[in-house]
């Protein structure tokens, strides 16, 4: 009688059988309870770009696109330490994805290295056939009235390259730290930021060369737990908000849309588990879904990779990357044994993922699709 009752009803609201649960982002809390013993996935490794002694030491934030016949990187990078006025924006390519050219500079320290301006990567992309790069401006840390304005000065600046070299496009949104490029969605460009706050908005905007983005708040973002979401949208058109959880919970967040992105459900948190740190999310040309994070609740090794027929529940874990070697330079934030902040794009039948090691080295895994071994 139940049943009977659920089907009539269908055509009038969905049966609770039939609604999704947020907080269930992981189909099956067994599959990582022991992130260290994941099978790692067969992969090839390259290195962008290495570290060396009193060289450019810090590495982080690295980003991958492929365009005009070639992979672009392009990640932040600082003499020492995470988040210093010396931080600028490199960026290399390479025409096979293993071999890459010697780096050079994008974006230069904007004020010095005596200055507090700093520039931190945001993405590179292609739009109507140009290649674009996004870069974060911030003139440090600073002390307000009950509150602390994290970063000062915050501007999401934009680059173009012109085919021998970039140059300065100029305001994208202000007060902006996304995470991400833009990406469409309901036929807008949709981002997700932080402001100078480090609290969490929707920036929506119709396709243009200068859009007008408007913003809108996601719930619950009274302070500065929500970090660095990443997005897609799912086989029923919600779009999802994975979310590192800054309260530190140990396990990601998820908020909701179900308008295109007008709106956002107050994120929630899930059963999958992480070790606090920044996710990436995406859909690969045959339909699947793809989570990647560090699943280990202690430490950022490994780097893993799950997967979802709906965008809604995720499972079948592999690792990226496990093991990582010990840091070879201290500096600040930088833990040792780390594999961290991945981006990833599908390119010749492969998954090519891109991340940090021990924030050093910048990284690079081709993963053949097939491999995954993921029903069609």
């Amino acid at each position: 009688m139940k049943n009977a009752a659920c089907l009539i009803a269908l055509a009038l609201t969905p049966c609770l059988a039939q609604v999704k649960d947020p907080a269930r982002l992981l189909s099956d809390d067994a599959l990582l309870k022991t992130p260290s013993e994941l099978v790692v996935a067969p992969s090839k490794t390259s290195t962008v770009y290495r570290a060396s002694k009193g060289e450019w030491q810090f590495n982080l934030h690295s980003y991958l696109a492929y365009f005009d016949g070639k992979f672009w990187a392009m990640w932040s990078s600082g003499r020492v330490d995470e988040d210093s006025p010396t931080q600028l924006i490199r960026y290399s390519t390479s025409k096979d994805g293993h071999t890459w050219s010697e780096s050079q500079i994008l974006a230069p320290d904007p004020d010095g290295p005596e200055g507090p301006g700093r520039w931190i990567a945001r993405g590179i992309y292609v739009d109507r056939g140009k290649l674009f790069a996004l870069t974060a401006y911030v003139a440090g840390r600073v002390q307000k009235p009950n509150r602390i304005e994290f970063w000062h000065g915050l501007r999401l600046m934009r680059y173009v390259w012109s085919g021998s070299e970039w140059k300065d496009a100029g305001l994208y949104l202000d007060d902006c730290m996304n995470n991400y490029p833009p990406q469409m969605v309901g036929g807008k460009l949709f981002m997700s930021c932080r402001d100078s706050y480090r609290l969490t908005y929707a920036a929506l905007a119709a396709p243009s060369p200068s859009p007008k983005w408007q913003r809108t708040s996601l719930p619950g973002t009274s302070d500065a737990k929500f970090n660095e979401p990443s997005s897609y949208q799912a086989t029923d058109g919600s779009i999802h908000m994975i979310i590192r959880d800054g309260a530190r919970s140990k396990h990601l967040l998820r908020s909701v849309s179900r308008d295109n992105g007008a709106t956002f459900s107050e994120p929630v948190q899930t059963n999958y588990p992480d070790a606090t740190s920044k996710n990436f999310t995406g859909r690969l040309s045959n339909g699947w879904y793809y989570l990647i994070n560090n699943p280990n609740q202690t430490s950022r090794d490994p780097l893993a990779i799950s997967f979802s027929r709906d965008g809604w529940s995720f499972g079948h874990p592999l690792a990226i990357r496990k093991g990582a070697p010990p840091r070879r330079f201290a500096g600040q934030f930088k833990g040792s044994g780390s594999i961290q902040y991945p981006h990833a794009i599908e390119h010749n039948r492969s998954l090519w993922v891109i991340y940090s090691t021990n924030k050093e080295d910048i990284e690079i895994s081709e993963f053949k699709i097939a491999d995954f071994k993921l029903a069609k």
